[in-house]
């Protein structure tokens, strides 16, 4: 799952056009600094009556952001009506930032740690302007709106992964990923929040708050830091302009320092860098076929290993191929297995990368019983692999939880 939050996109109604050649005198670049002067010579320029300068000023004023506020708040209210159009527009685009006017600094609550060890990543915002500004996360600890700390690690994280940038020192970026959180209500309620565009927070002028992303490599929304070396995490805030020239120039940008952590022990090879959920395995170990399932993941998996014929069993069954034809062979654990006979002991904890035995059987019996089940295995080669599924996860619990309370 990736990040669901996006920046604001700030449509400048009534200044947006095509690029051309910037006029004679015009400062470059937009985001160059401005004194008190030039800021109001570009205010005059608001209501130039040739449109290219008007349309420069609005992006340069755009560009100076919150330096040039007070002299924009007076020319809203001034008569000349395309000058108080313009002005108000630069200040709702102003308005409609995050970041504006801070300094963000980040910091891991130590800087080496091991592949499975969970570390803290704190957000630092300072509001250096004199005026309020607007962030994205829930600043006020007394009223956060999650009700479960899973919940809270999930939020915190969602807010901050949009403008994060996590890469190894060999130059791979870091993708964030999210666990399955459908059976969670107060978690599914953190990431609803999110989806339709909240938290939203105000930091007064000369504001200081830090924000800490929890178990940042390890919680149930994490960047898995999984290879050793060196990682570099950077705040890279960048408005999504419409209007070409200022996307251009990035104006708005916020950037944080680069905050490095080293992982000393990484995990172990079986453990997938791209998402892998398990793989299975067959092996032919004297007279017998054993199957395993490796867990892929970097957490801590529960195999299912009541194998019957409907949920909560797990489905295991020998596949027998030879050409177009293909049998099963399902196991179980017994032949009218019931919920009454599921046994908790074989729901198993398998850790990251490790393997767990899921069956074996001898080739003699599984040719014997293949046999029995009208198997034509007179070819010269025939192929045997192993299948398995499990419906019991957290879905279907939580779907079947009231007959499950039942039993």
């Amino acid at each position: 799952m990736t990040a669901i939050r996006y920046g604001v996109v700030l449509i400048l109604l009534g200044f947006i056009c095509p690029s051309r050649p910037l006029l004679a005198g015009e400062d470059r670049p937009l985001t160059s600094a401005a004194t008190d002067a030039r800021i109001a010579e570009l205010i005059r320029d608001l209501g130039d009556a040739s449109y290219e300068k008007r349309v420069f000023a609005t992006r340069r004023l755009c560009a100076i952001g919150v330096k040039a506020r007070d002299m924009l708040l007076t020319a809203a209210g001034s008569d000349d009506a395309e000058t108080a159009l313009r002005a108000k527009q630069v200040l709702n685009a102003l308005d409609s930032l995050w970041f504006a006017g801070t300094d963000v600094s980040l910091a891991f609550s130590r800087t080496k740690t091991a592949w499975d060890e969970p570390v803290d990543l704190r957000i630092t915002i300072a509001n250096n302007s004199k005026y309020p500004t607007r962030l994205p996360f829930e600043i006020d600890q007394g009223k956060r709106s999650a009700t479960s700390a899973d919940a809270l690690q999930v939020g915190d994280m969602l807010d901050v992964s949009d403008w994060l940038k996590v890469r190894h020192r060999d130059g791979r970026e870091i993708e964030l990923r999210v666990d399955d959180i459908s059976a969670d209500a107060a978690v599914t309620a953190a990431v609803q929040l999110r989806l339709n565009g909240e938290p939203i927070s105000t930091l007064d002028p000369g504001g200081r708050i830090s924000v800490t992303a929890r178990a940042f490599n390890r919680g149930w929304a994490r960047y898995p830091l999984l290879d050793a070396g060196e990682y570099v995490v950077v705040l890279d805030y960048v408005p999504e302009w419409q209007d070409e020239a200022l996307a251009a120039e990035r104006v708005g940008r916020v950037v944080s320092n680069k905050a490095t952590i080293t992982v000393t022990t990484g995990a172990p090879e079986a453990v997938s860098r791209g998402g892998a959920v398990a793989s299975l395995t067959l092996t032919r170990e004297g007279a017998e076929l054993v199957s395993r399932l490796v867990n892929r993941t970097d957490q801590v998996m529960v195999v299912n290993k009541n194998f019957g014929t409907s949920p909560p069993f797990a489905q295991g069954r020998w596949v027998y191929t030879l050409g177009d034809s293909i049998h099963e062979l399902p196991i179980a654990s017994k032949p009218t297995a019931s919920w009454h006979d599921f046994d908790q002991g074989r729901l198993v904890k398998v850790n990251p990368g490790h393997a767990i035995e899921l069956a074996r059987i001898k080739i003699a019996e599984l040719h014997n019983s293949l046999i029995q089940a009208g198997t034509d295995l007179s070819g010269d080669r025939w192929a045997v692999h192993f299948s398995y599924s499990n419906v019991c996860d957290r879905q279907w619990q939580s779907r079947q939880g009231s007959a499950l309370l039942g039993n």
